[in-house]
């Protein structure tokens, strides 16, 4: 509710929308819902598209599909107020505006190309039936190049002047709504200096810094933004590794390395790595899209490949810890999302390091937030509990995967009292080593040194307290 407080108090600067166009907006996905939530608070009339029947009938009564916080209040204010509303009939919206959003979804193909087929057949859609005048703004994830060719299919349509321009989202999943409202930048790119004058006064309501360009460029700054963050998780997340192996503490070499201004801290919490719909599929695309240009892209094939071993090596902490096996011991793994903030458990490292566990013979019980009804589907072999301290009566070893403040949150004391055996594997280095150490617990992090527990119920009382005293 936080961030839906900041957006409104952020609306009373937004620019004065009566004379702002209307806007479809082609998809109510994680993109489009929220764009076009946040478009409608602003004052603009908002029309989403979603040919999804259950998905539309949530949106018109103000429900969000979807997990994200603030979304919730913010969408039954904007549908209640009517200024925005959902509809499945794409050509009646052309009749009634000029400007349409495309949102999307992207996913990615085998080989790791975006497969484009569903913007692919909305522009044959608008190509058809747009009126003249009528500005297609891109907004979902595309191969660089993609604006170009749209703009020509829609000219050898012969449908008028219609322009293409490219403005990609840079939205976080958990903090959506206060990225629109407080942006680092606007990036808009296209041919037609017109149309890309009105997507900016259109879609740009609290007068981010613009950066303009052209279509291919927007593109490439979407794609090169979350190549570039996923290359520094995967670094840090390698100096972890070499931490581990050398006896640094990995906090303390990210905090050293991130006070320089050209480095910076964001992106340096070494743990699990990356996932969700966007760093994994955008590395894949832009190194799939580098290829066939005839550019080897190695550091993005490095990214990958360390990103995926950092599950590997999570899983092998938990075997090391339990003595080498996890064969018939019961892990609580504790988050199920692929990050906080969120209920998205695509390319989820918890459902990776779960199918993992399982296979290898442990009986694995998990708790999220807000996860557990999509997590239930994804991996049905393990059981789902009501609360954290659930999933831990009995545990052998508790893993935390997501770092949920819930989880930063938890009485090691009263956890102390429902486990078998006290040892915790933190993959998101979230949790204090030496408050749990106090409370019995042997402590394996991500680049950290280990703890041992207090053994002795005396000493570990002793420290608690001291703990406490401090705090």
């Amino acid at each position: 509710m936080e961030q839906f407080r900041n957006f409104r108090a952020l609306t009373g600067r937004a620019q004065a929308a009566s004379s702002i166009e209307p806007i479809a907006i082609v998809g109510a996905g994680y993109v489009g819902l929220v764009t076009g939530a946040c478009l409608a608070a602003s004052g603009r009339n908002v029309t989403l598209i979603e040919i999804d029947a259950t998905r539309r009938a949530l949106i018109a009564q103000g429900e969000p599909p979807i997990y994200e916080p603030g979304l919730g209040a913010l969408l039954a204010r904007v549908t209640e107020s009517g200024a925005l509303s959902v509809s499945a009939d794409l050509v009646a919206a052309l009749e009634n505006v000029r400007m349409v959003v495309l949102a999307v979804g992207t996913p990615p193909l085998a080989d790791g190309r975006a497969d484009l087929s569903a913007l692919n057949g909305v522009a044959a859609t608008i190509a058809e039936h747009a009126a003249d005048g009528t500005v297609v703004v891109i907004k979902s994830t595309v191969t660089p190049g993609t604006g170009r060719r749209v703009q020509r299919l829609i000219d050898r349509a012969g449908c008028g002047r219609v322009h293409v321009v490219s403005c990609p989202e840079f939205l976080r999943e958990g903090c959506a709504i206060e990225d629109i409202a407080n942006a680092d930048r606007f990036v808009v790119g296209g041919e037609d200096e017109a149309s890309v004058t009105r997507a900016i006064r259109a879609l740009n309501p609290y007068d981010t810094p613009v950066v303009r360009t052209t279509n291919t460029g927007a593109e490439l700054i979407k794609y090169g933004s979350n190549a570039f963050l996923a290359l520094k998780i995967s670094f840090i997340n390698e100096m972890a590794n070499l931490s581990d192996l050398v006896g640094a503490n990995i906090d303390e070499v990210a905090l050293g390395m991130g006070m320089d201004r050209r480095i910076g801290t964001a992106s340096m919490k070494a743990g699990l790595g990356y996932g969700g719909s966007c760093f994994p599929k955008d590395v894949a695309a832009l190194e799939h899209a580098a290829r066939r240009e005839g550019l080897s892209f190695w550091l993005l094939r490095s990214a990958t490949e360390v990103n995926e071993q950092q599950r590997t090596r999570f899983v092998q902490k938990i075997r090391n810890a339990l003595g080498g096996s996890v064969e018939g011991q019961r892990i609580a793994l504790l988050g199920l999302a692929f990050k906080p903030g969120t209920d998205d458990l695509r390319q989820s490292p918890a459902i990776a390091v779960a199918h993992r566990l399982t296979e290898l013979g442990a009986s694995v019980v998990a708790h999220d937030p807000v996860a557990m009804e999509a997590a239930g589907v994804q991996v049905p072999d393990i059981e789902l509990a009501t609360d954290a301290y659930a999933a831990m009566g009995g545990a052998d070893l508790v893993a935390l995967v997501t770092e949920w403040p819930e989880y930063a949150g938890i009485d090691w004391r009263v956890a102390a009292t429902l486990v078998r055996n006290r040892i915790v594997v933190d993959g998101r280095n979230c949790i204090d080593p030496e408050l749990i150490g106090a409370h019995g617990f042997d402590y394996h992090g991500m680049g950290r040194p280990s703890v041992a527990g207090l053994r002795d119920h005396q000493a570990a009382g002793t420290a608690a307290m001291a703990v406490e005293n401090v705090a």
